[in-house]
């Protein structure tokens, strides 16, 4: 079984933007809903937005006290998927709702390799320095992700960003992949019109 989550953080901030990135991304994911059995949309910081009743949401209660906003999404998943009633071993897909799939391509891959890795990221040196995992879109089955998340040091003296925690836990194992490409448009910032593709 493969469970989509995709979140989004509706905050002040270039909502207009912001709320046209994230219907158009939640709609073009559900666009390849026969690749996946069920979704959640994550929001991280409303109570509660009318165009996300059209979707099957749920509304963090957990506020986001850390300066990072990568220790504030890893707190939010953390809490939904500890309560959520998914098994251990269910394949979870993650999103951020800003970013819009151009392809089919990695649900395929999910789909091919979900019986043998446990988790599947993409290097972010298309972007970064190469030193941690692009977080935007990934897979990994819900017990390991639980674990990554518990081995991340989530305080604001800690500013190494989690993507590099993210590849420190996973490449030493096993059972893990890594891909080549993504098939995803990132938008870099709500304020920004600089957009790359992984």
């Amino acid at each position: 079984m493969v469970h989509v989550i995709i979140t989004t953080a509706n905050i002040a901030d270039a909502y207009d933007k912001r709320r046209g990135q994230y219907i158009e991304s939640i709609e073009r994911c559900l666009s390849y809903r026969h690749y996946f059995d069920s979704y959640t949309v994550l929001e991280c910081v409303s109570d509660h937005e009318d165009y996300l009743d059209n979707y099957n949401t749920y509304y963090s209660e957990l506020g986001n006290p850390y300066h990072d906003k990568g220790h504030n999404e890893v707190s939010h998943l953390k809490a939904f998927l500890q309560q959520s009633g998914l098994p251990d071993n269910i394949s979870i897909i993650k999103i951020s709702g800003k970013y819009l799939l151009t392809d089919s391509y990695f649900f395929d891959r999910v789909i091919e390799f979900q019986a043998d890795y446990d988790s599947m990221f993409k290097n972010d040196n298309d972007v970064y320095v190469g030193n941690g995992y692009h977080t935007f879109l990934y897979y990994a089955k819900k017990g390991l992700l639980l674990d990554v998340i518990e081995s991340i040091d989530l305080n604001d003296a800690n500013n190494r960003p989690i993507e590099w925690d993210f590849k420190e836990f996973l490449m030493v194992r096993d059972n893990h992949i890594e891909i080549d490409r993504l098939g995803i448009m990132a938008h870099q910032g709500a304020n920004s019109e600089k957009i790359f593709y992984a």
